[in-house]
C-alpha cells in the first residue's frame, strides 16, 4: 500500500491550532498579573479621622492655656477707657436683670446639653478609651476658645455697654452696673464683644467641624452643633435686649466663636490609612487545545 503525503492545506490547519493554542496559554498567564495590580491599587487608601490629640495630656494644656487666656482677660487685664458710644448706634438701652439671669441659665444649660448629646453619640459609636469623651471634649474646648477670644479683645476697645450709655451727656457711665467703684467701670467698658454668646458658638462650632471633616460622617454631631445653634442665637437676643450689649457685639462674639470651635475640632483631625481587604482573583479560565494531523 502506498502512503499518501499529508495535504499542504492540512498542514497550515495543524500549525494555525497550535499558535491558537499558545496565545490562549499566553492569555492566562497574563490575567492574574492584570488582576494583582487592580487589587493592589484598591487595596490601601487615606481617611480622615477625629481623636483626641494624641494623648489626654494634649488636652489638658490646650484647656490650661485657655484658661489662663481666659482668667488674663477677665481679672488681670482692663480695658481701654472712653465714651465710646455702642457700636449698632441705637444708644442707650436700660438694663434688664431678667433677661440677664435668663443668659445666664441659657449658657448654662446649653453647654451642659451639648456636651450630654456629644456624649451619648460617642457611646452610640462604642468608641473605646479615651476617645470614648472626644465629643464632650472637644465641643467644650470650642466653647472655651470662643470664651477666650472675647475675654481677651473686650480689653483693646473699651466700648461701652448700652446699658452704661448716656445719650445726652455723650459719656460711658456705670449708672447700669448697680455700683460705682473700678470694677463696675471696667465692665461699663467690655461691651464688644459679647462674652455670653462667644462659648455656645464655639461649641457650635465645634460640632460642625465634628461633623464636616472627618471622612465617615456621624449625625449626632449635627444635632449637638443645631443645639448649640439655637442656644447661641437666644443668648444674643436676650443679652441685647437685656442691655448689656449691642447687635454688632453679640454678632462679632457669634462669628469668632464659631471659627474658634471650627479650628478646635480640626486640631485633632488625623489622617490614617486604611487597609482594605484585597480584591479575589479571577478564576483561571479552561482551556481547550487542538492539535493533531489531518
Amino acid at each position: 500500500m502506498v502512503k499518501r503525503r499529508p495535504v499542504a492545506s492540512h498542514v497550515a490547519l495543524v500549525g494555525l491550532a497550535r499558535l491558537a493554542s499558545l496565545a490562549s496559554l499566553a492569555c492566562a498567564a497574563s490575567l492574574p498579573a492584570l488582576t494583582s495590580v487592580g487589587s493592589a491599587s484598591a487595596a490601601e487608601h487615606r481617611d480622615m479621622s477625629v481623636t483626641m490629640l494624641g494623648s489626654g495630656w494634649y488636652d489638658l494644656g490646650f484647656v490650661a492655656l485657655n484658661g489662663a487666656g481666659f482668667a488674663a482677660g477677665r481679672y488681670l487685664l482692663h480695658p481701654a477707657r472712653g465714651d465710646r458710644a455702642p457700636l449698632d448706634g441705637l444708644g442707650h438701652r436700660p438694663r434688664d436683670a431678667a433677661l440677664g439671669r435668663a443668659a445666664d441659665v441659657a449658657v448654662i444649660v446649653g453647654l451642659a446639653t451639648g456636651a450630654s448629646l456629644a456624649f451619648a453619640g460617642d457611646l452610640g459609636e462604642r468608641t473605646q478609651g479615651a476617645d470614648r469623651f472626644r465629643g464632650p471634649v472637644i465641643t467644650l474646648e470650642g466653647a472655651l476658645a470662643g470664651s477666650v477670644i472675647t475675654h481677651l479683645v473686650k480689653n483693646l476697645f473699651g466700648i461701652c455697654r448700652p446699658r452704661d450709655w448716656d445719650d445726652v451727656a455723650r459719656k460711658c457711665t456705670t449708672r447700669g452696673e448697680g455700683h460705682d467703684d473700678e470694677a463696675a467701670v471696667d465692665e461699663a467698658h467690655r461691651s464688644f464683644p459679647s462674652g455670653h454668646s462667644a462659648p455656645l458658638a464655639g461649641m457650635a462650632g465645634a460640632a460642625v467641624g465634628l461633623w464636616l471633616l472627618p471622612s465617615e460622617r456621624h449625625d449626632v454631631n449635627l444635632a449637638v452643633a443645631l443645639t448649640s445653634l439655637g442656644f447661641s442665637l437666644t443668648v444674643v437676643a436676650l443679652r441685647e435686649r437685656g442691655g448689656a450689649h449691642s447687635w454688632v457685639d453679640t454678632g462679632a462674639a457669634f462669628i469668632s466663636g464659631g471659627l474658634a470651635g471650627f479650628l478646635t475640632a480640626a486640631l485633632h483631625l488625623r489622617v490614617r490609612n486604611v487597609q482594605e481587604p484585597a480584591a479575589a482573583t479571577a478564576p483561571t479560565p479552561l482551556m481547550f487545545t487542538m492539535g493533531g494531523a489531518f
